[in-house]
């Protein structure tokens, strides 16, 4: 009898284990057939066919302010990793955009403003960006931002 009910309970419980261990919420299968939308290489590197879209999700969105971010109220249409900075009427020297969800670590935002001016920059924390141009009024500010964490 013990001969017979510890191999079944031996393969039971590496069953349950492996059940266990895949529970996975999220993720990319990867393939051998590449035809598919997203391929992966042996390095690891990722190859799309299309466009890469990143859509509004149920994460608040970023604001954006600053008291010298122009007259009228500024706005922001994107997410955090990316989108579009339209700032206020008046002349402005310096908007800050609030992510809706902070980093884990300070992300590298890259921006570039539709207007042509003569010096502009970025810097970030994990909370917010810090634009800061030459002053320019009615300007939009696109930007994208990343992070390892």
């Amino acid at each position: 009898m013990r001969r017979i009910l510890a191999p079944i309970l031996l393969i039971l419980g590496l069953s349950i284990g492996l059940v266990y261990a895949q529970n996975v919420t999220k993720s990319v299968q990867l393939s051998q057939d590449p035809s598919g939308p997203i391929g992966f290489d042996t390095l690891l590197n990722t190859y799309f066919q299309g466009h890469i879209l990143v859509t509004p999700s149920v994460r608040p969105v970023p604001t954006v302010t600053g008291s010298t971010c122009g007259t009228t109220a500024p706005s922001v249409a994107g997410t955090d990793v990316v989108g579009l900075i339209t700032v206020g009427t008046s002349a402005t020297t310096s908007c800050v955009l609030t992510f809706g969800t902070a980093w884990v670590t300070a992300p590298a935002c890259i921006i570039t403003p539709r207007a042509a001016l003569a010096a502009f920059s970025a810097t970030s924390t994990t909370t917010t960006m810090t634009i800061t141009q030459t002053s320019t009024a009615n300007d939009v500010i696109a930007y994208i931002c990343m992070s390892t964490s």
